[in-house]
């Protein structure tokens, strides 16, 4: 009897694993939106993956040494979104040259980073090696809420292949030495004519106190990214001016470009800057900034507070740096904004071969804009990577090398709000008021959303040319003929065909 009853219960725990198996196979991963999202709700969030689905990244590294396939806080977003999560990553510095290789095997997985519209990267995407999402994205309730004047500013031909990596677009600013400017009595710059002022004190009125000729106003490298800056807050265009005729003019072929250049060659003339800039490597930049040289630095906002924190762990006070916006010109106060975004993640077709698998692969990254997985991506795992206070605030724990290095670059944070904030020092919380203030100001490049052939082929070898017309005109090695003359040869050889193809492109978008 006992025989018996074993028997029946092998064959009925049989049968039970069989229908389970049965139930598992036809139980696929939730690939499409819930149904409120499909009928047009989206405040329902999408659900995570009922069977785990493997889902390959490609992102990138700063220090070689990124985050493991078996660090907490991947296992918590594996965990989070029912996906299985393969990693892989490429340092930064060659990033796009092995990008590229990758892209001309059809060796890529489903998500890709994108830092930038390259020329290849345009070809790629002309080409279908990735998917176009440009009816997909906005039927998952996460995805939808991207902001569209971004999702505009990465479409190619007006088409989206990919979810912006978002960025804050008031971001940068101006950090300076507070405690210089109170030793000399002045106060935060107004004017740009206040900030040249500010600049010569501090090169000549010994604003450290130390009875020594041995400072000077600001650093700048070999990224043009403060020049622009600066020639924005003069008046420039940021990058192109559209006329009223629809005609595309660069920047450097206005009037206010050639005043601003020579605001910036009298800064150079009067030693108020490092006359070696041209060569500086940016991975030098900070420094002069950094060891008490310079008292001024034109960057992005938040390098404020890692100047501080900097200071802090040598020993010096923890209110000697502070943070501004850029001061008004003649033509007002003018930013020069981020393009809102630091490139996109892309899908794939070759890691991504179907639309099931598209879908897969969208609704990943919905599930990574929620609450749970933004914080887990932004900060790791609490009581691991982080402790909340009292308070409620985040609390990094510190490690000798960050064990998360890489895991945030294909973040997309296209959904505002949701993290978890940190305990801000006063430097932290002004650099927040700066970003608000900036986006007012913020100056728009009218052909970010645009895409010329002659610029995606010649771009880069046509901008060195400006570049270094801009550096020698700065050092006094040209002059403003001698510009103009450059300028000239820029559209000779190329450059008329890219004002051309963006008047094209703009007419086409704007439907004229």
């Amino acid at each position: 009897m006992r025989r018996k009853i074993s028997i029946l219960c092998l064959v009925l725990a049989v049968i039970f694993a069989l229908s389970a198996c049965s139930g598992s196979k036809t139980s696929n991963s939730n690939t499409t939106p819930t149904q409120g999202a499909q009928q047009g709700d989206t405040s329902q969030p999408t659900k995570p993956a009922e069977k785990k689905k493997e889902i390959g990244i490609l992102a990138i590294t700063f220090t070689g040494t990124p985050i493991a396939d078996n660090e907490p806080a991947v296992l918590a977003l594996e965990e989070l979104t029912g996906y299985d999560i393969k990693l892989e990553f490429l340092l930064n510095s060659a990033y796009e040259d092995q990008l590229n290789t990758r892209m001309a095997a059809g060796n890529l997985p489903a998500l890709v980073v994108i830092t930038g519209k390259t020329a290849s990267v345009i070809n790629y995407c002309r080409a279908g090696a990735f998917w176009d999402i440009t009816d997909e994205y906005k039927k998952y309730p996460n995805l939808a809420k991207a902001n569209e004047i971004v999702m505009n500013n990465i479409s190619i031909d007006g088409r989206i292949y990919g979810i912006y990596r978002a960025r804050p677009l008031g971001r940068n600013g101006i950090s300076y030495r507070k405690d210089w400017l109170e030793n000399l009595g002045l106060e935060e710059p107004k004017t740009m004519d206040d900030l040249y002022n500010v600049l010569k004190a501090f090169t000549y009125n010994d604003p450290d106190g130390n009875n020594v000729n041995d400072t000077y106003g600001m650093t700048w490298c070999k990224y043009y990214g403060p020049l622009d800056q600066i020639s924005v807050a003069l008046g420039a265009p940021n990058k192109w001016k559209v006329e009223d005729d629809g005609t595309f003019v660069p920047d450097f072929d206005t009037p206010e470009y050639m005043e601003a250049m020579k605001y910036m060659r009298k800064l150079y003339e009067e030693g108020l800057i490092n006359r070696d800039y041209a060569a500086l490597e940016t991975s030098d930049w900070t420094k002069d900034f950094q060891n008490g040289k310079s008292g001024v630095h034109i960057d992005v906002s938040d390098q404020a507070w890692r100047f501080q924190k900097k200071f802090i762990e040598m020993g010096m006070d923890d209110d000697i740096v502070w943070v501004m916006g850029m001061p008004e010109g003649p033509f007002g106060k003018r930013i020069l904004p981020t393009s809102g975004h630091a490139g996109f993640v892309a899908i794939s077709k070759a890691g991504a071969p179907t639309e099931e698998d598209m879908r897969d692969a969208l609704n990943f990254l919905d599930l990574c804009n929620t609450k749970e997985a933004q914080n887990i991506l932004n900060f790791g795992v609490e009581g691991i990577h982080y402790d909340l206070t009292e308070e409620g605030y985040v609390k990094r724990r510190q490690f000798d090398q960050d064990p998360m290095e890489g895991f945030n670059q294909f973040m997309t944070n296209v959904v505002d709000g949701l993290l978890l904030m940190e305990e801000m020092t006063p430097v932290q919380k002004r650099r927040e008021e700066v970003i608000l203030e900036n986006i007012p100001y913020c100056v728009a490049n009218p052909a970010e959303p645009l895409t010329s052939s002659t610029y995606a082929n010649k771009g880069a070898q046509l901008d060195q040319m400006i570049t270094d017309a801009r550096n020698q005109f700065i050092a006094g090695q040209l002059d403003e003929a001698g510009f103009k003359a450059v300028v000239q040869e820029w559209y000779a050889q190329g450059g008329k065909q890219i004002c051309e193809e963006y008047a094209e492109a703009y007419r086409a978008a704007h439907g004229n």
